[in-house]
C-alpha cells in the first residue's frame, strides 16, 4: 500500500465532500475511503477544522489567473470570476469553505487584489468595491454549488427521485393558475443547461456592476 500523505488525505476529503456533501464529512469516512484507520488520518491533520482549512487552501491553490491586462476592466473582472469558477468546479464540494481561506493563498490573494483594483479604476469607492467583490464571490460559488443541493449530478438515484417528484408535481398543477411554471417545466431540471446557467449568472453580475459604474456607484 502506498504511504499515506497529507495530499492524499485532502484529496480523499474533497472527493467525499463532492459525493456525499460537506456536512457529512468525517474523519472516519475519509479513513474508510483510504482504507486506513482513523488514527492514521490524525498523523496528517490534527482535527476536522485543520482538514477543512487544507481543503479550502487546495482549491485556492488551483486558481490560475488568465486575465488579459489590455482588456476593458469589466472583461478582466469577468475573467477573474471565470478563473475562480474553474477552480471551484474542480472541487465543488468544498466551494463553500473557500472564502475564509482566500486571503491565505497567493493565487486567490492576487485575484482579490486585482478585482478590487479593477473596481476602483471603474470608479467605485473602497467600501463599494469591497461589497461588489464579495458579491461576485457569492455569485460564483452559488453557480457552482447549486446543482449539488439537489444531488442530481452526483447521485443517479437522487436525480431519478427529483425528476419523478417534479413530474408528479407538474401533473397536479392547474394550468389556469400556473401556466408559466408548466411552460418552464422542461427546463427546470435540465442538467445539460449547466454551462448556459453559469454564463447567464455571470453575465447578470457583470452587467449589474457595469450599470452601477455608469450610475456613479452604489446608492445608499
Amino acid at each position: 500500500m502506498p504511504r499515506l500523505t497529507r495530499t492524499a488525505v485532502v484529496d480523499a476529503a474533497l472527493d467525499v465532500a463532492y459525493r456525499r456533501g460537506l456536512d457529512s464529512l468525517t474523519i472516519r469516512k475519509i479513513a474508510a475511503e483510504l482504507d486506513v484507520s482513523p488514527m492514521a488520518i490524525y498523523w496528517h491533520v490534527k482535527n476536522k477544522d485543520e482538514l477543512l482549512d487544507a481543503m479550502g487552501d487546495r482549491v485556492c491553490q488551483d486558481l490560475e489567473i488568465t486575465v488579459d491586462p489590455t482588456a476593458p476592466w469589466w472583461e478582466q473582472l469577468r475573467t477573474i470570476h471565470e478563473d475562480f469558477m474553474r477552480a471551484l468546479r474542480a472541487h465543488p464540494g468544498a466551494a463553500t469553505i473557500v472564502v475564509p481561506r482566500m486571503l491565505f493563498s497567493p493565487n486567490s490573494r492576487a485575484a482579490m487584489e486585482l478585482g478590487l483594483k479593477l473596481l476602483g479604476e471603474a470608479g467605485f469607492s473602497i467600501p463599494d468595491a469591497t461589497q461588489l467583490a464579495r458579491q461576485g464571490v457569492r455569485v460564483a460559488i452559488s453557480l457552482i454549488t447549486e446543482p449539488l443541493f439537489t444531488g442530481v449530478e452526483v447521485e443517479p438515484a437522487r436525480r431519478a427521485h427529483v425528476e419523478q417528484e417534479v413530474a408528479s408535481t407538474m401533473e397536479s398543477l392547474d394550468p389556469e393558475k400556473f401556466p408559466n411554471i408548466l411552460a418552464a417545466a422542461p427546463h427546470l431540471s435540465d442538467v445539460s443547461a449547466r454551462a448556459a446557467f453559469e454564463k447567464l449568472g455571470l453575465d447578470t453580475y457583470i452587467a449589474g456592476v457595469r450599470a452601477l459604474a455608469a450610475e456613479g456607484g452604489i446608492s445608499d
